[in-house]
């Protein structure tokens, strides 16, 4: 299992996040699964969402989808730029639903979709590190971030 979970770190080193499939071929191609494993997908998903349980706050892995997952980065801005990337990957303009506020609670401990100066303040210290180059709140649960292209 550590091997296992070592892999899957090495794989996301390199990407902001990955999708399970993905996650799970990549494993396959560094050290992979006996060819006659069915589940592999199911084994990687089960042990990434152990270590989420188990460790919460301080876990490797955070789930910034349904089925995505990235590393957790040393600060909050960090982890919502994961999410973000995620999350706005087809459209720039966001409305915020229930499945948002579940992902906050687990990458932040808070939802901060409810705390808007929180997700304001983390949006503007994005932008003055130059990670996305813009955002515009439309109403409380919508927003528009423009990306640095």
């Amino acid at each position: 299992m550590k091997k296992l979970i070592k892999t899957a770190i090495k794989v996301l080193q390199n990407y902001d996040y990955l999708h399970l499939y993905s996650i799970t071929q990549l494993v396959k191609n560094e050290w992979g699964f006996e060819n006659d494993v069915k589940n592999a997908e199911d084994i990687i998903n089960n042990i990434i969402l152990e270590d989420i349980k188990t460790n919460g706050i301080n876990s490797t892995f955070i789930k910034v989808w349904l089925e995505n997952f990235a590393l957790r980065k040393q600060n909050e801005e960090e982890n919502l730029l994961s999410f973000l990337k995620c999350r706005l990957k087809t459209f720039p303009f966001w409305e915020m639903n229930k499945h948002d506020i579940n992902y906050s609670i687990h990458l932040f401990w808070c939802d901060i979709f409810s705390e808007e100066d929180k997700l304001l303040n983390m949006l503007e210290n994005l932008k003055i590190k130059w990670k996305i180059n813009s955002y515009n709140p439309i109403t409380q649960w919508q927003i528009i971030v423009w990306w640095i292209s």
